[in-house]
């Protein structure tokens, strides 16, 4: 219990992050929110497993709209981070324990989150952006939070972050 402390924090300095966002986030983490309707359909057209414990929506992919980054939950406990796009495909991110939690950034929301970091005392890591697409950000531990972006050149989702609280 005594990880909770910092994760909150980190919360607490999101949330004022986004509040002075020029405009909407690009996803924020809806955790127990029920899944829009398309997410549904996109969940049951690709087949994939799992119950949808987290997710959160933006433009994974340059010039396509309407994708998700979703927190699978798996029975035992735990689960695993997907990116899914519109046309159905599925991109596994990584396994995650504990409680899931996923974020979308848009590019000018990534950067503002690793200035955030960037003066914590108590989070250290960075958030790099690379290209304009939106990055996701996921806890895959308690206190370790990873970042992905997709990179148009080698069309695959790579690693542009993280930070440990």
């Amino acid at each position: 219990m005594e990880r909770r402390p910092a994760r909150h924090l980190w919360r607490i300095g999101l949330m004022a992050l986004l509040l002075v966002s020029p405009g909407p986030a690009t996803g924020a983490s809806q955790r127990g929110a029920p899944p829009p309707a398309e997410l549904s359909a996109l969940v049951a057209k690709t087949r994939i497993e799992g119950s949808i414990a987290a997710w959160c929506h933006g433009e994974l992919r340059a010039g396509r709209s309407g994708g998700f980054a979703v927190a699978l939950s798996a029975s035992g406990g735990g689960g695993r981070y997907v990116a899914l796009d519109a046309d159905g495909t599925v991109t596994e991110l990584a396994a995650y324990t504990g409680s899931p939690e996923v974020s979308c950034y848009s590019r000018a929301e990534a950067r503002r989150l690793n200035e955030t970091i960037r003066q914590s005392q108590t989070i250290h890591g960075e958030v790099m952006p690379r290209w304009q697409t939106a990055v996701i950000c996921a806890f895959v531990e308690e206190t370790n939070a990873v970042c992905w972006q997709h990179s148009p050149d080698g069309r695959a989702f790579v690693k542009v972050g993280g930070w440990v609280t």
